[in-house]
C-alpha cells in the first residue's frame, strides 16, 4: 500500500474536487481498496487554522479526516528519533525502530510530549477550531518564522562574505544533535554527559537521514535567494518531514520541486514526487 503525502494546497484541491460526488465515491473506493492511503501532519492543521474563516477550517479539517489518514511525526520528532537511534547504534545497543507514519493521537501525544492517551484522540476541527478561537495558542510558532528569516538571512550573507566556515557549520550541527539526544537507554539507564559528548564530537549528520536531507537543503538556501517567509518554512517541514517515510509527495510548489533533487543527492529519499494533475487522472 503505498503512501501519499499531500502538501496543504493538494489538500484543499483534493477536498474542493471531493465535493462532487462521483469524485467522492472513486475517491472513498480507493481508500477502501487500499490504493490510495493519505498522510498528513499537524502541520497540515496548523495550516487550515491560519484564517479566521472558521467555517472553511472547519469543511477542510473534516474532510482530512474523511481520508482516514496515517499521520507523520513533526520535524524535530523525527529527527530526535533519527538521532536516537543512530546514538544507539554509536552505544552498540539494540533498540527497535519507532514508526515515524502513526495515529493521529500518537502524533499529537509527541507533539506534546506526552505518552498517547485517549486525551489526544479527537477529531482535527477541534484542534483547528481552538487554534482559531485562541490564537495565542500559535504565537510560539510566529515567533519561530521570524527567527528562521532572520537567520536565514544573516547564513545569507556570512555565506556572501566567506565567513560560514566549516568550524561554524560542525558547530551548529554539534548543538542540534545535543538537543536530539535521549536522556536514558532503552532499559531505563541514565546515560552520563561524558559519553553524550563523545558521540557528538564524532557524529555525521550525513548518516542520520532527517538532518542529512534538512542539511543540504540548508547548504542549499544559504547560497540562494529564495524566500525565507513563513510559507517558505512551513513547506520546508512539510518535505524534510515526509521525504524518508513515504512513497509519494503530491505537490504542485515550485519550491518543493527545486529542492527535491538537492534533497535526492543525500540517499535517503524515499518519496517520488508527483503533480496535482498526475496523481487525480489515477480516479
Amino acid at each position: 500500500m503505498p503512501l501519499t503525502y499531500l502538501d496543504q494546497n493538494a489538500l484543499i484541491e483534493l477536498g474542493r474536487k471531493a465535493r462532487n460526488t462521483d469524485f467522492r465515491k472513486k475517491l472513498d473506493s480507493a481508500i477502501e481498496s487500499g490504493s490510495f492511503a493519505a498522510v498528513v501532519s499537524s502541520w497540515h492543521l496548523i495550516e487550515t487554522a491560519h484564517t479566521a474563516n472558521l467555517a472553511n477550517a472547519t469543511e477542510l479539517a473534516n474532510f482530512i479526516d474523511s481520508l482516514n489518514p496515517s499521520w507523520l511525526l513533526e520535524r524535530r520528532d523525527i529527527q530526535m528519533l533519527d538521532v536516537e537511534e543512530d546514538f544507539y547504534t554509536f552505544l552498540k545497543i539494540a533498540s527497535p525502530s519507532k514508526p515515524r507514519v502513526t495515529t493521529r493521537s500518537s502524533a499529537f501525544a509527541a507533539l506534546n510530549k506526552q505518552k498517547d492517551s485517549p486525551k489526544f484522540d479527537i477529531p482535527s476541527r477541534n484542534f483547528v477550531q481552538q487554534w482559531i478561537e485562541h490564537p495565542k495558542q500559535l504565537k510560539v510558532l510566529e515567533e519561530v518564522y521570524e527567527r528562521n528569516e532572520a537567520n536565514l538571512l544573516r547564513l545569507r550573507e556570512l555565506t556572501k562574505q566567506g565567513k560560514l566556515t566549516d568550524e561554524i557549520r560542525r558547530r551548529v550541527d554539534e548543538l542540534l544533535v545535543t538537543g536530539s539526544l535521549p536522556k536514558s537507554t532503552p532499559a531505563g539507564l541514565e546515560i552520563g554527559r561524558e559519553t553524550k559528548m563523545e558521540y557528538v564530537h564524532q557524529v555525521d549528520v550525513r548518516v542520520i537521514p532527517s538532518l542529512a536531507i534538512e542539511t543540504a537543503i540548508s547548504n542549499h538556501e544559504w547560497i540562494s535567494q529564495g524566500g525565507a517567509d513563513r510559507n517558505t518554512l512551513i513547506d520546508k517541514f512539510h518535505l524534510i518531514s515526509a521525504l524518508s517515510h513515504v512513497d509519494e509527495i503530491l505537490s504542485d510548489d515550485k519550491f518543493f520541486h527545486r529542492l527535491y533533487p538537492v534533497a535526492e543527492k543525500t540517499g535517503y529519499v524515499k518519496a517520488k514526487l508527483l503533480g496535482n494533475d498526475e496523481f487525480v487522472k489515477h480516479f
